[in-house]
C-alpha cells in the first residue's frame, strides 16, 4: 500500500503544475492504474436459471427448434417447441411443448404442458418426435411433425417421416391420427430413402388455393449428394402428393436444409433454412412461391451459428414478423465444452428494406423492458491512448505497434441488462470492439469484434496472441463498415446468453458462459475508434 500512495502523491503533484491542462478534454483526466489486473474478476459464477427473456423450459430443460403460429382466431401467438428431453425410462423423446406470448418479452408456458408425446414403443416410427410444424382448417388444428425412428435399422422401416396429429384448439394436447398415410421421401428418385426426411412446413399456396409442404431431404445428383427441399401438395390436408424439388441449394451445397419455411411479406416470398453444417440461418427471395429463388442484394445471413433452426412468425393481425430460434448451450455449461443441442429461445423482429431484404433489430418490449434504468459504471482504468471526451465517450486510438487502447470496467452484477453505444472508426487497420471476461486489458479476454477489412462482427474466444486475419471465429455474422459513419449498439446479456443487435440490420446470438459478472471493457487495435454514450440501463 506504501508505495501506491507514493505514486498517488506524485501524480496529484503533476497535475497541480498542468494547471489548465488538465480541463483539456483531449487529455485522460485520470491515468491508468499501476495494477489493474488486481481488481479485474475474470472467472464467472456458475450457470444460473433464472432466464426470463432468452427462456428455457420452466424446469431446466432446454428449448430446441421451434414451430411458430399465430392463431388468427384468438388472436394468440404460440411458439410451439422440442422440449430437450430424451428419456427412455419416461417415453419423452425430444416431445412439443409451447410458451404463448403477447410481446416477446414476457414468455408463459402452455397449461396443458406436454402438447405432443413420443411413442413408446421401439419400433413405432415417432419413437422420438421431430420439428414440424401446425395450420388451422375449419376449427381443427393440424400438427405435422417428424417421426424419427433411432432403432429403424432393426426394425425394417425408414428413419424419418412425416406423420399427424390434430386437436380442436392451438393449446390443448394433440391427438394422433391413426389414419393419416406416413409420409416419405419417393423411392427411385435419387432420394435419400432410408433417412433424412424431416422438418415439415405446411401452408396454404395462394397462388393456387391448395395447401403445400416443404419437406428437408437428401438427393443424388449426378454423382454428388446434397440437400434439398422438396414440394407436396394436398386439397384437404389429408391427401398428399409429390410434386418437386422446391430448391437445391443452388451454388451452395447445403449437406441439409433444415427447418424449412415459406412466407410472404408484401410482394415478396421468402424462402428460409439452417445449414447443418455451418449452422447458419439463409433466405432466399422470389416474386413467386415456386421461385425461381435468389440470394438477397446484400448479406444473405442477419445472425450468427448461435442462432440455429429459426423460423418466422408473422402475425397478421399486426403485420409484424418475427424470427425465433435457439441458442445452443455447451457441455458442462462451460465455454470449453461441445456443442450441445437445445438450450435458450431468442426472438428478433424481423423487417423488410425497399428491396426486399430482410433485417433484424430488437423487439421493442425488450427494449422498452431493459431500458427502465440506468446502471452506473465503474471503470477499472483506461490506458493514455484511450481520451476521454466527456463522461460517457471514448476515443481509443490503437497504436501499429505496443499495446492496443483499452477501457476496463469492474463487472456488472445483473442478470439482464442492455449495454449500448455508438460506434465510429476513422482508422481499422486491425479491429476493435468489446472485451468479455477480462483478466487484464491486452491480451487474456474475449472478445466481440469489428473487423471493417472483412466487413464482418465476430466472437473469439482466443486470446489476442493467437487471434490473426484467417482466425475462425466461434460465430460472426456479415456486417459493412465504412469509416466516419455511426454505428448503433446494443449488446443484451442475460446469464450466458448474449445477443449483440447492429444498427438495427443485424444480430449476433451467442452463449458466452465466461460473460457473467466479469470485468469487461472496450478495445481498438491498430485502429482509432470512438465509443460514444456508453450506457448501461436494466429492468
Amino acid at each position: 500500500m506504501r508505495h501506491y500512495r507514493q505514486l498517488a502523491g506524485v501524480l496529484l503533484a503533476a497535475l497541480s503544475l498542468a494547471g489548465c491542462k488538465k480541463n483539456d478534454p483531449t487529455t485522460p483526466q485520470d491515468p491508468p492504474a499501476v495494477n489493474p489486473g488486481v481488481e479485474l474478476v475474470c472467472t464467472p459464477p456458475a450457470e444460473r436459471n433464472d432466464y426470463g427473456i432468452f427462456p428455457k423450459v420452466a424446469d431446466g430443460a432446454g428449448v430446441g427448434d421451434v414451430m411458430p403460429f399465430f392463431d388468427a382466431a384468438s388472436g394468440t401467438q404460440y411458439l410451439y417447441y422440442l422440449k430437450d428431453v430424451w428419456s427412455d425410462v419416461s417415453n419423452q423423446r425430444h416431445p412439443w411443448y409451447a410458451f404463448t406470448t403477447s410481446d416477446f418479452r414476457q414468455y408463459t408456458e402452455a397449461p396443458a404442458g406436454e402438447l405432443l408425446a413420443s411413442s413408446a414403443g421401439s419400433c413405432a416410427q415417432d419413437r422420438a418426435i421431430g420439428t414440424g410444424s401446425v395450420i388451422a382448417r375449419n376449427g381443427t388444428y393440424y400438427a405435422f411433425y417428424t417421426g424419427n425412428n433411432p432403432n429403424a435399422d432393426n426394425c425394417g422401416r425408414r428413419k424419418e417421416g412425416v406423420m399427424l396429429a390434430t386437436a380442436p384448439g392451438p393449446a390443448q394436447r394433440f391427438t394422433k391420427s391413426t389414419s393419416f398415410a406416413t409420409l416419405y421421401v419417393p423411392t427411385g428418385q435419387g432420394f435419400d430413402e432410408n433417412d433424412n426426411f424431416r422438418d415439415p412446413f405446411v401452408y396454404q399456396d395462394d397462388a393456387t388455393g391448395q395447401y403445400a409442404m416443404l419437406v428437408s431431404a437428401r438427393r443424388n445428383v449426378a454423382g454428388i449428394w446434397r440437400g434439398v427441399i422438396v414440394k407436396l401438395t394436398s386439397p384437404d390436408l389429408l391427401t398428399w402428393t409429390y410434386q418437386s424439388v422446391l430448391y437445391d441449394g443452388g451454388s451452395s451445397n447445403y449437406f441439409m436444409m433444415e427447418c424449412p419455411q415459406l412466407f410472404k411479406i408484401g410482394s415478396t416470398y421468402y424462402l428460409t433454412y439452417s445449414d447443418t453444417g455451418t449452422r447458419h440461418f439463409y433466405y432466399r427471395k422470389s416474386a413467386a412461391p415456386g421461385g425461381p429463388w435468389s440470394a438477397p442484394a446484400g448479406n444473405e445471413r442477419v445472425d450468427g451459428s448461435g442462432l440455429y433452426a429459426a423460423r418466422v412468425l408473422n402475425n397478421t393481425a399486426t403485420g409484424k414478423n418475427y424470427l425465433i430460434g435457439w441458442v445452443n448451450r455447451l457441455e458442462n455449461n462451460s465455454d470449453a465444452g461441445s456443442w450441445w443441442w437445445g438450450g435458450n429461445l431468442v426472438t428478433h423482429q424481423l423487417n423488410q428494406l425497399p428491396n426486399g431484404d430482410l433485417t433484424v433489430s430488437m423487439v421493442p418490449a425488450l427494449k422498452t423492458y431493459l431500458e427502465a434504468q440506468t446502471e452506473p459504471l465503474q471503470r477499472v482504468s483506461r490506458t493514455a491512448s484511450a481520451a476521454r471526451p466527456d463522461s460517457s465517450t471514448y476515443i481509443l486510438t490503437g497504436p501499429a505497434a505496443g499495446p492496443l487502447a483499452n477501457v476496463l470496467f469492474k463487472p456488472l452484477n445483473l442478470t439482464r441488462f442492455k449495454l449500448s453505444t455508438t460506434v465510429s472508426y476513422s482508422s481499422a487497420a486491425k479491429d476493435f470492439g468489446f472485451m468479455l471476461g477480462a483478466c487484464d486489458g491486452t491480451n487474456q479476454f474475449y472478445s466481440l469484434r469489428f473487423v471493417p477489412s472483412q466487413n464482418r462482427f465476430s466472437f473469439d474466444r482466443l486470446n489476442r496472441s493467437s487471434l490473426n486475419a484467417g482466425t475462425s471465429a466461434v460465430a460472426d455474422v456479415p456486417f459493412p463498415m465504412q469509416p466516419n459513419t455511426d454505428y448503433m449498439v446494443d449488446i443484451v446479456e442475460e446469464n450466458s446468453v448474449v445477443v449483440v443487435y447492429l444498427n438495427g440490420v443485424a444480430a449476433l446470438s451467442v452463449r458466452i458462459y465466461k460473460a457473467p459478472r466479469t470485468s469487461w471493457g472496450i478495445f481498438a487495435d491498430n485502429s482509432t475508434a470512438t465509443f460514444k454514450n456508453l450506457t448501461v440501463t436494466k429492468p
